[in-house]
C-alpha cells in the first residue's frame, strides 16, 4: 500500500504541477500515466516475485503476483481519473472562451 501511495503522490503532484505551469495538460498527463501504469505493474511484479522467490522456495509465489496487479490497477484507476477530470476542464474552458452573447 505504500508503494502504490508513494507512487500516486508522486504522479499526481508532477501532473498538477505540469498543468498549473501550462506545459502538459491534464488529460495528456492522464494518457501518459496510463501508458506507464502497466510498465510499473510488471516491474513490481517480477521484482516481487523475486523477492518472493528468494525468500521462500517453496511458495507458489501469487501473493507477488497480485500485489503487482493490485498496484497496476490503482494507478490505473488514477490515470482514468486525471483523463476523465482533464477532458472536462477542457469542455468548461472551450465553453467560457466560445460564450454565445443572445
Amino acid at each position: 500500500m505504500f508503494i502504490l501511495f508513494t507512487l500516486i503522490l508522486f504522479f499526481d503532484g508532477a501532473a498538477i504541477h505540469f498543468h498549473r505551469t501550462g506545459k502538459i495538460a491534464l488529460w495528456l498527463s492522464g494518457i501518459v500515466m496510463g501508458v506507464l501504469s502497466p510498465i510499473l505493474g510488471y516491474s513490481f511484479v517480477f521484482v516481487f516475485w523475486q523477492l518472493s522467490k528468494t525468500f521462500d522456495p517453496s511458495s507458489t509465489h501469487e501473493g507477488a503476483a497480485y500485489a503487482g496487479v493490485f498496484i497496476f490497477l490503482g494507478l490505473l484507476a488514477n490515470a482514468i481519473i486525471f483523463f476523465i477530470i482533464g477532458l472536462i476542464i477542457k469542455i468548461i474552458n472551450h465553453f467560457k472562451s466560445n460564450k454565445i452573447n443572445v
